[in-house]
């Protein structure tokens, strides 16, 4: 056999296993961790996903649903690429293990004290069952701060029970087996439609970040332009949601099941305003949550804001956006 055949038979056996590592790359996932894909926090992820950002980045980002702690092991694990979540995180950085959170999605929260039809005032909660969705959890932190607030022990006064997302505490406060929980669009406009009180909104309370990406602070020695690409798409994501209010509206009526135009529109309304325009937190508010996590937690730590915040990459996806 000449030499010139057996290169060309080389390079046809070559071409398929070529081609299956391609493709095996090309069908690599990342996985983004949430609690939930209906909520207001949730939709700039939900919506880089399916309108595509995240792959017009060159990332095939998928969102994956998870009780909240999971979400933050499996980062801790780095058997999750990016969490969705926030408190949780501030909690991990503030223990010492190697997470950061690198962008906000949210400037302020959009959290509602939401309570059974009997329970009127935040002192009726006492000897009551309050839902959260898990110990060291923003709806956890921001309950202990409402309840420290009006003059109650958060350890004595309240039974805290911990269920999942949004959507499951929802439905533990409908059917009663819980009396008290915090909620996010939709579930507080559901809650409100079935007769359930609306006491507050967190914003009344205290200022704080919500919503963002964390990551393994080793993601972010291996991966720098992988998490920058992360931020640009949730980004779009947040400008797609302020300018296409149809599209997002029906988003509410097809995904999140709502039905009433009414109840859309006052949905989109009180979101619209939070989203983040640069994916970054202010120091004020970012002193909130840290103290608020601190707070819930009884840390003593000496971390500082750097040990859980690093907005590098937000700031170069600013820049690569031309964001001012």
């Amino acid at each position: 056999m000449s030499m010139s055949r057996r290169q060309n038979l080389l390079f046809l056996l070559c071409v398929p296993f070529v081609l299956s590592v391609q493709s095996t790359f090309a069908q690599e996932k990342i996985t983004l961790g949430l609690t939930t894909r209906n909520g207001s926090t949730s939709l700039p992820f939900v919506i880089a996903e399916e309108k595509g950002f995240f792959k017009g980045e060159g990332v095939n980002a998928i969102v994956v649903i998870m009780q909240n702690q999971v979400v933050v092991n499996g980062v801790v694990a780095r058997n999750v690429d990016y969490g969705g979540t926030f408190s949780n995180f501030v909690g991990a950085a503030i223990s010492g293990l190697p997470v950061r959170i690198v962008m906000a999605a949210m400037d302020g929260s959009d959290h509602y004290l939401v309570t059974s039809a009997n329970v009127k005032r935040v002192e009726d909660l006492k000897g009551k069952t309050f839902g959260i969705s898990s110990f060291g959890g923003t709806p956890h932190s921001e309950a202990v701060m409402i309840l420290r607030k009006y003059g109650m022990n958060p350890e004595k006064d309240v039974t805290f029970l911990q269920i999942g997302g949004s959507s499951s505490r929802y439905a533990a406060l409908e059917s009663g087996s819980i009396h008290a929980a915090m909620l996010v669009p939709p579930f507080n406009n559901f809650a409100k439609k079935r007769g359930l009180n609306q006491l507050m909104s967190f914003n009344d309370i205290m200022s704080i970040p919500l919503g963002g990406i964390a990551v393994h602070t080793q993601q972010m020695k291996e991966k720098p332009d992988e998490i920058v690409k992360m931020i640009k798409a949730v980004l779009k994501a947040t400008d797609y949601i302020r300018n296409r209010k149809p599209d997002i509206l029906s988003h509410l009526e097809l995904k999140w099941g709502i039905k009433e135009a009414d109840v859309r529109e006052s949905i989109y309304r009180d979101m619209v305003g939070l989203f983040s325009r640069d994916g970054m937190a202010s120091e004020d508010t970012m002193k909130n949550v840290v103290q608020l996590v601190r707070d819930t937690r009884k840390s003593k730590d000496d971390k500082t804001l750097a040990d859980i915040f690093d907005w590098s990459f937000a700031k170069k996806a600013q820049a690569e956006l031309k964001l001012r």
